[in-house]
């Protein structure tokens, strides 16, 4: 055996066993449809009213731009690794015409064909890749339609595709590019569970493997630059969920600037820095503000970033925030007033370009909401009230929105009148001048203005 597969056989940190008996039973009877998939049966009706169920949930879902008639497949001839189902057909339906727009606003992003290939590539690539994708897909759907339960389908190929990778951790393949996939979906399927613990677990075995394939760097060189920028997305998701600290780094800030100056966005400094209490923060916190107010402003005129690059914005602010000062943990609070309230800031900013639904994110972030309600209550002076009005807003677009709404109206009403703030056009005018986004953040921030008119 090779060094590669002597080294697998350590990875047996995924376990299935562990799961309550009514989801074994569903487990055990989703492996028997699949062991059985292809077999004749003789109960044409039941058959046939699933079948019409299916196609009338589908159609439910979709709007025209994806339908089963239309599938966004490659246009040459391919086949499944497995038999497929309309089930499944059903999923990456839903999954292409709803979900990738959560995960990459068109607003903001151009084309996702790039993206759209990559699932496919991994739809194709083989069986565990086949059912960690179609797992995964179902279990975003599940969670962007608001379902509080992991599918049936989801269940049945995250078993599939475990028992497939267990398989491969005593061969050659136990680094394959698939492999490391589903370890990857397993952190993200317990960070929707909200199990914390073994989410840490399955992202631990993912850095163990990545550092076994070279580190990020080494496994780019190989593999679709999407596939690490995956791996960065679900350890910052499991950084911000948790307050626990990233396994890996990445900054290519650099090349999302010269992305947009190269499409002909005029880089300039944004006017960001003529506030007073700005030369008050840190030089790493100026300088992050100041890029990402711009890159913003970017947005605001027009321009759209590459889904690549979109990821590589997300990734690059993520890691560098929270390098500065990690979200949770024993560390002691920034000293600064001022690098803690942008510090807060541009974290709960970087949550709003996560998975969302219409105006809003969909993930709690919890430690994340705790700490910008105790800077927002620690208060700031009089000369800071621009900035407390915009943590106000963009905590109420995203963390702070199923917080106490009576304490966010009274917290803006304060703001907006120290700052003689009257209506919601003079609350946007200040707004723009820090990182906020007009197509991604105006709707829910403008609706948060009109319940503070109301209060009393």
């Amino acid at each position: 055996m090779s060094e590669a597969g002597r080294q697998g056989k350590t990875f047996a940190f995924i376990d299935s066993s562990k799961v309550d008996r009514l989801s074994q039973r569903l487990v055990r009877s989703h492996a028997m449809k699949g062991k059985n998939a292809g077999k004749r049966h003789h109960r044409r009706s039941r058959l046939d009213l699933n079948r019409h169920q299916l196609i009338a949930k589908t159609l439910s879902y979709n709007s025209g731009s994806v339908t089963l008639n239309h599938w966004p497949a490659p246009s040459h001839s391919v086949s499944f690794p497995i038999k497929t189902t309309l089930q499944s057909r059903d999923t990456i339906n839903k999954f292409f015409a709803y979900v990738t727009e959560a995960l990459l606003p068109p607003q903001i992003c151009c084309s996702l064909d790039k993206v759209t290939s990559f699932w496919w590539r991994f739809l194709f690539a083989d069986q565990t890749a086949h059912h960690c994708t179609l797992a995964l897909l179902a279990t975003l759907n599940d969670f962007f339609f608001g379902s509080i339960i992991v599918s049936h389908e989801a269940l049945y190929h995250l078993t599939r595709a475990v028992s497939l990778v267990n398989e491969d951790l005593k061969t050659t393949k136990a680094l394959s590019s698939s492999t490391l996939t589903v370890v990857n979906f397993l952190v993200v399927h317990e960070i929707v569970r909200e199990s914390k613990i073994e989410a840490e677990i399955h992202l631990e075995g993912l850095r163990k493997m990545v550092s076994l394939r070279g580190g990020l760097a080494n496994l780019e060189a190989s593999e679709d630059a999407l596939l690490v920028l995956k791996f960065c997305r679900t350890d910052l998701d499991c950084a911000l969920s948790y307050g626990t600290t990233p396994c890996f780094y990445r900054d290519r800030m650099s090349d999302v600037v010269w992305y947009l100056a190269a499409q002909g966005f005029p880089i300039s400094q944004p006017s960001i820095d003529s506030n007073p209490w700005f030369n008050e923060l840190s030089t790493t916190l100026q300088q992050l503000v100041i890029e990402v107010t711009c890159i913003g402003h970017s947005f605001n005129m027009g321009y759209k970033l590459d889904p690549y690059m979109f990821q590589e914005f997300i990734v690059s602010l993520g890691y560098r925030l929270v390098r500065f000062h990690p979200i949770g943990g024993p560390e002691p609070q920034l000293e600064n007033k001022v690098d803690r309230a942008c510090h807060i800031g541009l974290i709960v900013f970087l949550t709003t370009l996560f998975l969302r639904r219409g105006d809003r994110c969909f993930m709690r972030y919890e430690p994340v909401a705790q700490q910008l309600k105790s800077v927002i209550e620690t208060g700031l002076e009089a000369g800071y009230s621009d900035l407390t009005l915009w943590l106000l807003f963009i905590g109420g677009v995203s963390v702070l929105g199923n917080l106490d709404s009576a304490w966010l109206k009274m917290r803006i009403v304060q703001a907006a009148r120290l700052l003689k703030v009257t209506s919601w056009k003079d609350a946007q005018s200040c707004l723009v001048r820090f990182p906020w986004i007009n197509l991604l953040h105006n709707e829910a921030g403008e609706a948060f203005w009109k319940q503070q008119e109301e209060f009393p």
